[in-house]
């Protein structure tokens, strides 16, 4: 099996590690006003994992070649940041 190396595999990878870094930490007592945001973004976290992952598995699937592959989730990744900015700013 030829392991590629793609831009999804590396945000699958520094989510999942951020997700297993906030899942270590000892997080503080939670008192009644303190809201404990940790463990939402934790899953999120694996969320965008599973997500990163699965488009991953299909680009690969559809795209044989390695460039065109690095091109197509370059823009797909900068798309969703521009999408989830969008979104962002229109909420506020």
């Amino acid at each position: 099996m030829k392991v590629k190396l793609t831009p999804l595999n590396i945000v699958s990878a520094i989510f999942l590690v951020i997700a297993v870094l906030m899942m270590l930490e000892k997080s503080p007592a939670p008192s009644e006003k303190t809201i404990d945001l940790s463990r939402i973004l934790m899953w999120f976290s694996f969320l965008i994992v599973l997500v990163s992952f699965i488009s991953d598995q299909i680009f690969r699937k559809f795209i044989p070649e390695l460039k065109k592959i690095w091109a197509i989730e370059c823009a797909f990744i900068v798309f969703t940041i521009i999408l989830v900015f969008i979104i962002k700013v229109s909420i506020y």
